[in-house]
């Protein structure tokens, strides 16, 4: 068998085990992608527990079906704002979509890569994924002549694949197939608890779920209760919310806010 068939059998391999592992995580997807990465797609499809993870897929591929999937004209179509952008709505989609309390993910990419018209710029593609407390953006510049079209899109479908995986939380360690004049520029943003709570009071996020403690989790004094609302006017509604509150300070020992709020935050 040719060395090339061989590697390439191998990746196959690869690719199946990764998307095998992140239909296996608890993680559900929204994923929003443009110019780029739809054998990804496929992949994520073709293999079995799909349902698992795959919540929806957008292909917003017009330039109208962009602007109206962003609710604005973009500075640039294929840019990192962009694909950031599109994670964010991805992530707000499977946060609605997704099994109550599930762990949610949003993946934006776009991209330009090869075509029926030579390209005056870089063939480039830009991936972003959110969580909860996550913010991963990644920009890749390939090198021009290279590959086909269809290449580019999986060696961009590749990089999906291991993007999201990592954000599942499961390891891909298959060749990215890059090469060393290819640049990878990627930054990271962790949000803490506070972080989380001021994107949905800044509209950021539409929601976040908060699990009750229990008996078998270790007692931690910063936990909190936040009663939502205007409170205006205070009805029974609001004063059965408190009731059932200070039923759970009482069993946990837990402090309680009962406050104005912009937004819902569901526990």
């Amino acid at each position: 068998m040719p060395r090339t068939n061989c590697k390439a059998k191998m990746t196959d391999a690869c690719i199946r085990g990764v998307v095998e592992a992140i239909h296996a995580s608890p993680t559900q997807a929204v994923v929003y992608i443009a110019g780029g990465a739809s054998q990804a797609l496929g992949m994520l499809m073709s293999i079995p527990g799909a349902t698992n993870t795959v919540l929806e897929a957008v292909v917003p591929y017009s330039r109208m079906s962009m602007i109206q999937l962003l609710a604005q004209i973009p500075n640039q179509f294929c840019s990192q704002q962009t694909a950031v952008n599109m994670a964010l709505l991805a992530y707000n989609r499977a946060l609605k979509l997704s099994r109550p309390g599930a762990p949610v993910l949003g993946v934006g990419f776009t991209g330009a890569l090869a075509s029926t018209h030579p390209k005056l710029g870089d063939h480039r593609f830009h991936l972003s994924t959110r969580t909860s407390d996550r913010l991963w953006v990644s920009t890749v510049t390939l090198s021009k002549g290279l590959r086909t079209r269809e290449q580019e899109d999986k060696v961009s479908s590749h990089l999906l694949l291991k993007a999201m995986a990592s954000a599942c939380k499961v390891p891909a360690t298959f060749n990215s197939e890059l090469t060393d004049s290819e640049t990878v520029d990627e930054c990271e943003q962790q949000f803490s608890e506070d972080q989380e709570l001021e994107q949905i009071i800044n509209g950021e996020i539409c929601f976040k779920v908060y699990p009750f403690l229990n008996e078998t989790q270790v007692f931690n004094e910063e936990r909190k209760i936040i009663l939502s609302g205007s409170f205006n006017p205070l009805h029974d509604g609001h004063l059965k919310l408190l009731e059932v509150a200070t039923r759970y300070i009482n069993k946990f020992l837990l402090s309680f806010t009962f406050d104005l709020f912009s937004t819902s935050v569901i526990f």
